[in-house]
């Protein structure tokens, strides 16, 4: 009979430090690079009457031995029901049998490998010295890019510019606390972005929030929002003049940033840099100047979720945690 180890979200959460999850997101695009993952096309639900979209994302790994699959959500009214906006669940599979091997939450997993996946890419994108971080939106992820940031970076000060204003001056009270650094909201996009090291946006949108003319020489840009069609976050005039980097080519194209830029004739496909992976591994450079622009296009892969929860699991079961449920 076959076992499967149910965890959850504070199990999950004593199992995966940040630290943890950017160790385990950099060898999932080293993998990926190396041909040792097998990813199909992500799903896309919207579920439009209740202002919602799910998201499903498989794989397999073979340096990890594992199948993966994440089902995930974001419903934006949740709030007001006093529910996260963003909920999902990751089953574990053995990849030479396909036995489930684990259930987890998957929530705290894609916010924590979301926010090392920003990290990874800043470490070999944006300036070593960068200090200073502007930031678009205040939900989990603005949270968990920013701390992640401050693994790798001596950050001293973060902006924030949020839609409604109140999360803004939230964000602000309790992440200063958290960084022990300035965390300033702000009253627009353009002061949050202007004079800063790092952009990062982490909205929903489906339309321009950040303008071309807005951007410095020698900024870098995590665009972790765009991660479905139509969404967007910035102005695609910005790709002409960025080194661009993403994190799976095939899906960037189709949902992620890049897909406006492509679609209007901005750029094109050999335009792109490189992916992340490749970098990793050393087989593509990352930022080489100190002026140029780097941008990052983040969509979020299964082997990010798969090679993070992987940690989890492997820790839970050295520690005996979790619930045991005989499933076949």
């Amino acid at each position: 009979m076959s076992e499967v180890v149910i965890l959850s979200q504070e199990e999950v959460k004593s199992c995966l430090s940040i630290s943890d999850a950017i160790k385990a997101v950099t060898e999932a695009h080293k993998a990926f690079t190396k041909g040792r993952v097998e990813l199909p096309p992500v799903v896309h639900l919207n579920v439009e009457k209740y202002r919602g979209e799910v998201d499903i994302k498989s794989g397999f790994v073979e340096d990890f031995g594992l199948i993966g699959t994440k089902i995930a959500s974001g419903f934006y009214d949740n709030p007001k029901l006093g529910l996260p906006s963003g909920i999902a669940v990751i089953i574990l599979m053995d990849l030479k049998t396909s036995i489930p091997l684990a259930i987890m939450d998957g929530t705290y997993i894609t916010a924590i490998r979301t926010g090392a996946a920003g990290a990874v890419a800043a470490s070999v994108l944006a300036r070593k010295d960068s200090k200073r971080v502007g930031v678009i939106g205040a939900g989990t992820q603005a949270r968990m890019q920013v701390l992640a940031l401050k693994e790798l970076f001596s950050l001293e000060q973060v902006k924030v510019y949020n839609i409604r204003e109140t999360g803004s001056k939230k964000y602000a009270s309790e992440m200063s606390q958290r960084l022990g650094i300035e965390v300033k909201a702000v009253s627009s996009a353009k002061e949050a972005v202007s004079d800063v090291d790092i952009v990062v946006t982490v909205t929903p949108s489906k339309k321009t929030l950040i303008m071309n003319e807005w951007i410095q020489e020698g900024v870098h840009i995590n665009a972790i929002g765009a991660d479905a069609p139509g969404k967007q976050e910035l102005d695609p005039t910005i790709m002409k003049r960025a080194k661009i980097v993403v994190d799976s080519l095939k899906q960037c194209r189709e949902i992620g940033e890049i897909q406006h830029a492509l679609s209007q004739g901005l750029i094109k496909e050999s335009d792109v840099h490189a992916e992340i992976g490749e970098i990793l591994i050393g087989k593509k450079r990352g930022r080489t100047t100190e002026k140029e622009i780097t941008l990052f296009d983040s969509t979020g892969m299964a082997v990010q979720d798969i090679a993070a929860s992987n940690v989890v699991y492997q820790l839970a079961k050295k520690r005996g945690m979790g619930h045991l449920v005989k499933l076949l």
